[in-house]
């Protein structure tokens, strides 16, 4: 099960979305992989991930961090999380970790066919895989589709349905432009799997269709 399963939209939406983490296995390979973990991100980092975040420090791309200072506070438990807009760029990431065989689990979510697709390049048999299968009991609570978009990028429910709704609001009206808005909805995301990239596009794509109206 990952946090990053349950993204919510239309399907050309997710087609440059790919969200990544690396962790140890507890009590079972995580004594002494912080020098693992440093090295697997590093080699995310050099990739230029659209985010990244840091439960240790607290901090996602948008928020700002110091590189040295996230690699220099990974623990032996510290997780690698972010996300990547660029299929040859989640390529390149695993391609290098296959190399160097760091031992460490990675779980890499998107569309599956394209998931799949990237570790067929690149020589790898997924371990398994998690599929989502929709959302069951009162939907009625939950908030309208367009906003789910948005929300449901932080796996831990970081992004409130009232603040996407005023981002939103603000960038039809002509407030606010996309890109700016898209980095505000992703700083409440520590583990920094907010698609920055995802998020503008699907903004920009609601101020057009409200100028056509």
């Amino acid at each position: 099960m990952s946090h990053t399963l349950h993204r919510f939209g239309p399907e050309e939406t997710f087609q440059n979305d790919f969200p990544f983490i690396s962790r140890p296995a507890m009590k079972f390979n995580d004594k002494g992989a912080a020098p693992k973990m440093r090295r697997v991100m590093e080699i995310c980092l050099d990739e230029g991930p659209v985010n990244w975040g840091s439960l240790t420090t607290k901090q996602n791309l948008t928020l700002g961090f110091d590189r040295e200072e996230l690699l220099n506070k990974t623990e032996d438990n510290s997780p690698a999380m972010g996300c990547f807009d660029d299929r040859q760029k989640v390529v390149n990431v695993l391609k290098k970790l296959k190399e160097e065989d760091l031992g460490m689990s990675v779980v890499v979510t998107g569309l599956r066919d394209k998931v799949e697709d990237i570790c067929h390049e690149v020589g790898l048999t997924p371990h398994s895989a998690d599929l989502a299968l929709g959302i069951f009991g009162d939907t009625s609570r939950l908030p309208d589709d367009e906003t789910m978009c948005y929300t449901t990028m932080c796996g831990h429910a970081m992004i409130s349905a009232g603040l996407v709704k005023q981002i939103r609001k603000a960038v039809v009206e002509g407030r606010m432009e996309p890109e700016k808005a898209a980095k505000i909805l992703a700083k409440p995301c520590y583990c920094g799997i907010f698609n920055i990239t995802r998020a503008e596009n699907l903004l920009e794509a609601e101020k057009e269709r409200e100028k056509g109206e």
